[in-house]
Formats: structure tokens, sequence, C-alpha cells
């Protein structure tokens, strides 16, 4: 015991490790120092070899010095996605307040627990719920007490006597050995819920009950179950007028019943409204994985995911990341932000991926060397030698992003700063440097799109160039970058298509 929580302090400790941010302009090499590896690193995972520079340089020419006029086919500069309407939420008319059985005057009624078993205790808490009433059973639960039963008082404990399906009668939510929810339907009760226990017999918890669709109807988010190295998942149900469904859309491969949502040992969720439209979002903290998964997935950063309500399912909306520690992540999070027409950041996180010192290289080797040393240091071993950068790599990330940057400003109209972004490319990543790939490729979006004006002509030759050349997305994203990166495809080149 004492030895997990030195462990997970260790965890935490690294984790929160922060220096000052400070921009510079690139050596005359361009390329950044040697790196320092971190403190932590992994287990071997196999051996990855290190990919080399292209070798085909650009051929296209210079931009015309006259101005270009902005496409005509750009889109309206986009706004913030419109917040869910609440005018047209649907709302669910109360059902005819159940007439249920109540209480009788014989004191203090037992159900029979600890005694039951799963083939009987359904059949004993109807049977007890139809003698004596919801009230009853909710009094026994709170009550139970025994020493011997720890788990099942705690479960117990947590029983619920709420109106869960807005028919003016209270449903009775209780856990053991599953997750129940009874209620009364024409005069008698019966199982209207259940989830089953996880791999370690530990039924589902309630983690709130609340309307935060606003609805009418409240929501049960439930801690469903939780893995051996601490991940866990959580639901969400509401009553929907004949039974209770998942309000999480099915999104995994063992989602069989529900959706849900899937964390980390450190990750968490809650309720915010973020964008004041008097409905809660959900918001994810996927936090940071322990032992064998952090070593196999690294490098890891804290993602939020916002999960909005849309009328039917809470369904991702917004996605953001804990400042980027590698060069590679800077690039990643600003073509993120592009996707969620967030430009403005956009173009701060390329801008942080061209100077920022302090964004360290990223390779196949640094990743083995990352995982040896978390290996060693859980052995308390000495710790590889630190592996130096690929120069490479810098030229390569920093043309990326000097070449996203000028079809956004594209995008957005922003001809002359498209035409600066333009010429710092072709002077400082052409001939024989890393980068020139890069710079061909703005030349091919460039050349195509100039004579139309189109953004679209531009974007799908600069995607035929990626699919002919499909080295240039390796340094962006590939199976080496770790279990969150994104796996960069042709498309993923040009995005106003």
């Amino acid at each position: 015991m004492h030895k997990t929580i030195i462990f997970l302090l260790l965890v935490c400790l690294i984790f929160s490790a922060c220096t000052p941010l400070s921009d510079f302009a690139p050596t005359q090499t361009g390329y950044p120092q040697a790196i320092t590896t971190p403190t932590i690193t992994l287990a071997p995972l196999g051996t990855s070899t290190q990919r080399s520079a292209p070798t085909f340089r650009p051929t296209g020419t210079r931009l015309p010095t006259l101005t270009i006029p902005p496409p005509t086919d750009k889109l309206a500069t986009p706004t913030i996605v419109p917040t869910f309407d609440i005018q047209a939420n649907v709302t669910f008319t109360p059902a005819p307040k159940a007439e249920c059985p109540k209480v009788s005057s014989i004191p203090n009624p037992n159900p029979g627990f600890p005694d039951f078993s799963y083939n009987t205790v359904i059949a004993d808490f109807i049977a007890f719920l139809n003698q004596y009433g919801a009230q009853a059973l909710y009094k026994a639960a709170k009550s139970f007490n025994n020493p011997n039963e720890l788990k099942l008082s705690r479960a117990l404990h947590d029983t619920i006597l709420q109106d869960l399906t807005n028919d003016g009668e209270p449903e009775i939510a209780i856990g053991p050995i599953s997750f129940f929810v009874f209620g009364c339907r024409t005069g008698q009760y019966t199982k209207l819920f259940e989830l089953k226990p996880d791999g370690y017999d530990h039924a589902p918890d309630i983690v709130t009950i609340q309307d935060a669709n606003n609805n009418g109807i409240p929501e049960l988010t439930m801690f469903l179950e939780r893995m051996s190295q601490g991940g866990h998942s959580f639901g969400v149900f509401e009553w929907d007028g004949k039974k209770f469904s998942s309000l999480i859309a099915l999104n995994q491969p063992f989602d069989f019943d529900y959706g849900s949502i899937w964390v980390e040992a450190t990750g968490k969720i809650h309720y915010e409204d973020v964008d004041h439209d008097s409905i809660q979002e959900l918001v994810v903290d996927s936090g940071i994985p322990i032992w064998e998964t952090y070593s196999s997935g690294l490098p890891w950063r804290n993602k939020q995911s916002t999960y909005k309500w849309d009328g039917k399912y809470f369904s991702v909306k917004h996605v953001s990341f804990a400042p980027p520690e590698f060069r590679f992540q800077a690039v990643q999070d600003a073509d993120l932000a592009v996707s969620q027409q967030e430009y403005a950041k956009a173009m701060d996180l390329y801008q942080q991926a061209i100077f920022k010192n302090e964004l360290k290289a990223y390779s196949p080797e640094i990743r083995q060397n990352l995982r040896d040393r978390w290996q060693l240091q859980l052995l308390k071993t000495p710790t590889p030698t630190p592996v130096s950068s690929d120069p490479a790599e810098y030229s390569q990330l920093a043309a990326y992003a000097y070449y996203r940057m000028v079809i956004l400003h594209t995008f957005l109209g922003e001809m002359d700063a498209a035409q600066v972004k333009y010429a710092t490319l072709q002077d400082k990543f052409s001939q024989n440097n890393p980068g020139g790939p890069y710079t061909e490729l703005a030349t091919v979006f460039w050349n195509a799109y100039a004579p139309t004006k189109q953004i679209t002509a531009g974007c799908n030759a600069a995607i035929k160039f990626a699919s002919e050349h499909i080295e240039i997305l390796t340094p962006l994203g590939s199976d080496y970058h770790g279990d969150q990166a994104h796996r960069y495809s042709t498309v993923d080149i040009c995005p106003f298509q």
C-alpha cells in the first residue's frame, strides 16, 4: 500500500512540473539544441527506425509580388457553433401519479439482506416493495449496519429515494450485487433499470442525479466500472417515458448495451454550463494513466473533452489538451484548433512550434529512451544516456507550421499575411533543407489556387501532392507519437475543401 502511494505521488510530481515559457528566434542552423530527456521513461515496446528526411526538393517558383485576391470560394469566417436552443428542448409531461403500496403497520420490516443472491434479489425486493412500499425499503437500507458486510453496508447506505421518471412517485435506486431502479407501474412495483457489476463484482455507483439538460427529467450519472490499472468509465441515463436510456452514444468497441465515457486512473468528470445557455455540459478530463499503460502509450497530457447536449445525446463538441511539451504536439494542437474554428489560438500554436525553445524534439529513439528511463526508474537503476534530437525534425515541423499559416491566412482572406508567411517559408526552408518538401507543398497549393482564386483547388492539389509523397506525413503524427497523437492522413494536409 505504501509503495503504491509513493508511486502515485511520484507520477503526480512528474506531470506537475512546468517551466516558464519564452519565445526565441531559431539559431542560424534553425534547429533546437539536443533535448534533455524528461525524468520519466518507459518499458521497451519494440524498436522503430528513424525516418530519414525526404530526398525530393522543391521545384515551384517564388510567389509573385503582386497581390493575390482573396479566394472566391472562401467560406464565411465561422463563428462559435450555436448553442443548443433551450426552447427546442423536449420536455416530458408528468405521467399520472402512480398508486403504489404503502408501508404497513409492521415495525422495521427487513427485506432479508444480506442473505439474498442475484438469483433471488429482484424477486425479494419486488415482493418486499409490494408489501411495504419504497419508503420502508429505503429506511431498511439506510439503517443496515453489519461490520462483517462492509461492502454491502456501503452499497445500501447509498440508496436513493427520488422521483426519477417525473410521475410524482419516488423510485428507489439501490445497489447491492447490481445497481437497480425499482418503480411502481399500474399499482405494482417492478424493476425499471439494472446495471451489472464490473469485473471486481462492484455494482455501479451514482455520481450525480441532476437535470443537466434541463428537460424536466433528472439524469443518473453513473460510475460504471474500474479496470486493473485504475482506468474507469462513466455513463449517463435518463427515463424516456418507457425505459432508462443512455444519453452517451455508442462509441466504444466494448459498448454492448449503452454508451460510456472512458478516463484514465486520474481522470474525472463534472457538469458545467460552459456556454451559459442554461444547459449543463459534461466536462471530461482524461487524466494520465499509470503502470504499463503509461509506458506503452506515452507521451501523455490531460485531454479535456466537452460533451454538449444535442437533443438526443451528450456528444463531444470541443477538445483541448494541456500545454504541449513536444514540438509535434504544438503542431497537432494548432491543427485541432483550426478544425474547431479557433483561428487565433491556431496561429499562436503554429508560432510556438516555430519559435518556442522549451518545446522538445521527438523521435522513435527518444520515445524508446523515455520508456527505458521509466522502467529503470521503477527498478532504481541508473538511467540511460539522453538521446540527442534529430535536427531534421525541427525543420520539418517548422516548415509545416509556416505552410499551415499560409493556407489559414488565405482561408481568412488575409492575403498580405499569407504572402509574408510564404516568402519566409521559401527563404528558410528550400533546396537542401529537410523542411523543403513542405515549401514545395505550399508552392503546389499556391500554383493551383492563384489562377482560380478557389481555395478548394489549392487544397485538392496539396492533398494530391501529399498522396504522392506520403512520407511528409510521418513527422506530423504517426504510430510512434503516442496513443493520444493524431495519425495524419492526406486529407489532414489541407482542411478547407
